[in-house]
């Protein structure tokens, strides 16, 4: 095995081994200890490639935005209307949410472990993205009046990012997470030309 596949075995079995620990028992419930053992690799390795158990974190983080993301994009691809798209991803986004792994990894340790700062930052790389795109592309089809895009969908992604808070804090997150797709739904509608 070359020295760059190595790498990659090892890396793919620490952030697998630790997302599924993270997930289930959560950040702090988890030591690095755990974490390398479970993986079978050195303590060495974890520093070497994540610099610890919080840059190992951020890592499972990562690859969790990231796959959402593609998710989101391969949901909302066949609809022509941006809006609808975007009311679509919100749906696929918060039903998400509403899953005790995503919940923990993403919405409880992210923002603690990470600092809000820094999880804003990852949230924004991927969800703003989406939501900026699919107003520009209602701008251009004359579905949404001419307005600042870019304050708009910061404003969406605040009410969803808070919306999956809710939802993961909810004791009941199915009622919650339809609650918040109706109201952010009625949020995108008013914007829309009539």
């Amino acid at each position: 095995m070359t020295k760059t596949a190595q790498t990659a075995a090892t890396k793919a079995r620490l952030e697998t081994v630790a997302r599924e620990i993270f997930a289930e028992r959560g950040f702090e419930a988890v030591s690095a200890e755990e974490l390398v053992a479970k993986a079978e690799v050195t303590r060495g390795a974890l520093y070497h490639h994540y610099d610890g158990k919080e840059g190992l974190f951020a890592a499972v983080v990562e690859t969790v935005m990231r796959e959402l993301h593609a998710e989101l994009v391969r949901e909302t691809a066949a609809l022509a209307d941006p809006l609808l798209a975007l009311e679509r991803g919100i749906g696929v986004f918060l039903k998400a949410c509403s899953e005790p792994a995503m919940q923990r990894i993403l919405l409880v340790d992210a923002p603690a472990v990470l600092g809000w700062q820094r999880w804003r930052e990852m949230d924004a790389k991927y969800g703003l993205g989406l939501i900026r795109q699919a107003l520009s592309a209602a701008v251009s089809m004359g579905l949404l009046e001419k307005r600042e895009v870019d304050v708009l969908a910061h404003l969406l992604l605040g009410s969803l990012t808070e919306a999956a808070m809710v939802i993961a804090r909810s004791p009941n997150p199915s009622k919650a997470r339809k609650a918040a797709e109706r109201a952010l739904a009625s949020m995108i509608e008013a914007c829309r030309v009539r």
